[in-house]
């Protein structure tokens, strides 16, 4: 389909191009105006602002008979989800901006384009349709993964980078959160049951996240020890303006346990498995040597040695105490550490050989495939 299929001169395009920002402006005005949801402390104006900027690009290319994105209406669903605003008022606003746009096109058609009008319009509701739908069916799905929890919403709202600082300390009151107080984010499928310490639980991008306050580091370091769950932590932070940084922190976190692995990992408690969680990728292949040398042995062998080799780095090289750990002879042990400088060309009396290696079995738990339960 060519553009002039539905504008009778491509003149009406362009100028709406050229004066999209003022029309944005101006429907973004309209629908503030129409809907009390849309306050400040919901939704901010250069948020919405820029929601409908985007939606009303995408829809000038569909007009163009080009192929346009609905990635535009799936955020709005997202971000309108995450700030609790009703889903009516979601789809609501969408009529607003489709009447308020469909006025403009209207005022500034000339006596040339009024023929193509009706199948313009026509068009215009059929575009404003689909991305109703996908606004709707994003914004349903994120309440529903996200549980019944009150606080929910507000949580998904403080993780939110853009959200304007003004707006964090109305999330916390509404969360009973304490201020001053000590926050930790975990991502994993934990939960806190401790005196003195507050949670909130939400689901985001399919991962379980809990931020949880207390008013002194103590409650909160004894809460965390106490856990037996997977879960991925962040540093403690005292300033909700961090919450997005230490989300991510928590994140990583959680991909630096390995399938074995219980309880709470801290981010940045193991700078080697955090550098490795962060580029996966990159870790198997700078260190493709070493860890084939453990592939081509029998997934048994290949354990043994590298179960001795981590336990050579835990207990400082003593091979008497290794032996006592794994409940092997001290000449077993030696056997077994020769073993492996013999598979990887490495020494472990060699700072630098060491190093690699110690990375490379880091590595190769982190890959280690998930124990069926």
């Amino acid at each position: 389909m060519t553009q002039d299929t539905y504008i009778g001169r491509p003149h009406l395009l362009r100028e709406l191009r050229a004066d999209l920002a003022a029309i944005s402006e101006a429907v973004t005005a309209k629908i503030e105006q129409d809907e009390t949801d849309y306050d400040e402390a919901a939704l901010g104006h250069h948020e919405l602002s820029t929601l409908v900027s985007d939606s009303l690009a995408a829809l000038l290319e569909a007009i163009s008979g080009t192929p346009y994105s609905l990635e535009p209406a799936r955020r709005a669903g997202r971000l309108k989800a995450e700030r609790g605003i009703p889903l009516e008022s979601l789809l609501h606003a969408f009529r607003v901006a489709g009447l308020a746009f469909w006025e403009v096109v209207v005022e500034r058609a000339e006596q040339d384009d009024r023929p193509a009008l009706p199948q313009l319009s026509t068009l215009v509701w059929s575009t404003i349709d689909a991305y109703s739908v996908a606004a709707a069916d994003t914004y349903r799905r994120i309440v529903f993964a996200g549980g019944e929890q009150p606080g929910q919403r507000s949580l998904r709202a403080l993780f939110d980078p853009d959200l304007p600082p003004a707006q964090r300390a109305d999330l916390c009151s509404r969360m009973r959160l304490p201020l001053p107080g000590i926050f930790v984010v975990l991502v994993g499928d934990l939960r806190l049951a401790a005196a003195g310490v507050t949670t909130v639980r939400t689901v985001l991008a399919d991962d379980r996240v809990t931020l949880a306050a207390a008013g002194s580091p103590g409650a909160l370091e004894q809460a965390l020890r106490a856990a037996t769950a997977r879960a991925g932590a962040s540093k403690p932070f005292t300033d909700l303006v961090s919450a997005p940084a230490a989300l991510e922190q928590a994140r990583l976190a959680f991909r630096c346990l390995s399938p074995a692995d219980t309880g709470v990992h801290t981010y940045a408690s193991s700078p080697a498995r955090a550098l490795i969680a962060a580029h996966p990728e990159l870790a198997a292949d700078v260190l493709s040597d070493a860890l084939a040398a453990f592939d081509q042995l029998h997934p048994d062998d290949a354990d043994a040695l590298a179960q001795t080799a981590l336990a050579w780095y835990e207990l400082r090289g003593s091979t008497s105490a290794i032996g006592e750990r794994l409940h092997l002879h001290r000449n077993t042990v030696l056997h077994r550490l020769k073993r492996i400088e013999h598979l990887t060309g490495s020494a472990f009396a060699a700072p630098a050989d060491a190093a690699v290696l110690y990375l490379a079995l880091q590595t190769r738990l982190l890959q280690a495939p998930a124990t069926p339960e």
